[in-house]
């Protein structure tokens, strides 16, 4: 964080101080009682099933240096007095995290890029931010902190002394982005793809597209908009952005695209990339997965946009540090090799790794773990189904599937030519994990992906 004076984070997020000295510094912000070192401006959020106003004489007597609150009782102003810490009142905290984060941005000297789309959000800012730390100081998202909490939360773990900030942004439904953007500001923007995530809450892509083509629409002019050349939205997002467009891709009229497409025996690809019409390098991505290269190649738009060579592009991508649960390859002691990429899962991205998985498969047996698609609205029937046929149509030797829309995709399995034998329909992780427990031999090769309130992520460690 950059640090503030109390009085100045009080009338940047539209509060009124109650408590404590105007030119006190605050140095760092916390929303989370159990990770406070002490120091902190304690902001309490309230969500569904929380409200972190509960908890403010323990972010006091944690060291908690100052609170952001929109109510609190006798108690905690005592407790308050007595350690002499600071006290700001707002309407919303939600808002005000926002705000602060706004401040900061304000404040800040550092280039912002913001990544969007239906998947490969997180890689993609994984592989930019490699690539940047080379260059300067990058911050990025961690995990997949990508909303209304986790946006601010990045802006404020960045210093005085950043230079490159990442920024993930997902979406429930119109507008979400535009208003990441309203505070965050960013001069870059990334649009990984238009798929069908979250058709739920958007009814149809043309809403997802609506939605994810905010970011290009909130740019400056001097900005740059990064788009999919082959995505069936590219036009409309083309005109959606005021700010100059790179394409990447495959197609020979990206501006930064892949040719030479190969993959190694563990199914890692490597390409020949070229920019602007001429061959730069021969990269290898560091982890399996065809779906990777349009990341990679939306990550290396940016670094060149922001200045990085060639030498820091390849160096950056092939020697990255990918987030847990995307394409994590875990070898077991007996013998066994699990691809986990269960963080999360939609139609688009089961079949990215059903292929790889295929491919490392080869003539190993190949076992797939897949649970439920969440929120494909009117779509998700027909999905599970398609799933369980596309399970059949790459090899899968033995299928577990995990949640209620699932077993629709055991039933397609099986109609698809599976031994029902060879299908099982487990009611959660825990039961998944038995089953395997049961059935896995040395030399097998085992992939886990489904929506990631399954907890399908913990199953590596849970067999291993």
């Amino acid at each position: 964080m950059i640090p503030m004076r109390l009085g100045k984070i009080a009338r940047a997020v539209k509060g009124r101080l109650v408590l404590g000295d105007p030119d006190a510094l605050i140095t760092s912000v916390s929303t989370d009682t159990r990770t406070m070192k002490g120091g902190e401006l304690f902001v309490a959020l309230k969500g569904e099933r929380y409200d972190a106003h509960d908890f403010l004489v323990e972010a006091l007597e944690k060291g908690g240096k100052a609170l952001l609150v929109s109510r609190w009782n006798d108690e905690v102003l005592a407790r308050a007095r007595s350690l002499g810490a600071g006290l700001v009142r707002v309407n919303g905290t939600q808002t005000a995290l926002l705000r602060l984060g706004a401040a900061q941005r304000e404040m800040g000297s550092y280039r912002v890029a913001g990544i969007t789309g239906s998947s490969g959000k997180t890689l993609t800012k994984d592989f930019l931010l490699s690539i940047m730390r080379r260059v300067g100081k990058a911050v990025a998202s961690p995990a997949s902190y990508n909303n209304e909490v986790g946006m601010p939360l990045t802006i404020l773990s960045a210093s005085e002394d950043t230079d490159y900030l990442i920024l993930e942004m997902g979406a429930r439904g119109k507008g979400h982005i535009g208003k990441l953007c309203k505070y965050a500001k960013p001069e870059v923007g990334i649009i990984t793809n238009i798929g069908w995530a979250h058709l739920q809450f958007f009814g149809s892509r043309e809403g997802i597209a609506e939605a994810k083509s905010e970011l290009v629409a909130s740019l400056p002019p001097r900005g740059l908009a990064v788009l999919p050349y082959e995505d069936d939205f590219r036009e409309f997002l083309v005109k959606r952005s005021s700010a100059p467009v790179a394409f990447f891709g495959i197609s020979e009229k990206a501006h930064v695209r892949a040719k030479e497409i190969a993959s190694d025996d563990r199914g890692r690809p490597s390409f020949m990339l070229v920019i602007d019409g001429r061959e730069a390098a021969k990269v290898t991505l560091p982890l399996p997965g065809m779906h990777l290269v349009p990341n990679a190649l939306a990550a290396c738009a940016v670094a060149l946009h922001w200045g990085a060579d060639v030498s820091d592009i390849v160096n950056g991508l092939e020697e990255a540090e990918v987030s847990k649960g995307r394409m994590e390859m875990i070898e077991t002691l007996n013998g066994v090799t699990v691809i986990n990429d269960a963080y999360n899962a939609n139609p688009a991205s089961m079949r990215s790794a059903l292929e790889t998985f295929a491919g490392l498969a080869s003539d190993r047996r190949a076992i797939a773990v897949l649970g439920d698609m969440a929120e494909l609205g009117k779509y998700s029937e027909d999905a599970h189904r398609e799933l369980g046929r596309l399970a059949v149509e790459c090899g899968t030797d033995v299928l577990i599937t995990v949640g209620r829309k699932a077993r629709l995709t055991a039933r397609a399995a099986i109609e698809a030519g599976l031994p029902r034998g060879s299908v099982f329909t487990a009611r959660n992780a825990e039961h998944a994990a038995e089953i395997l427990r049961a059935i896995m031999e040395p030399g097998d090769v085992v992939l886990v992906k489904g929506s990631h309130f399954l907890g399908l992520h913990r199953l590596p460690t849970m067999v291993a």
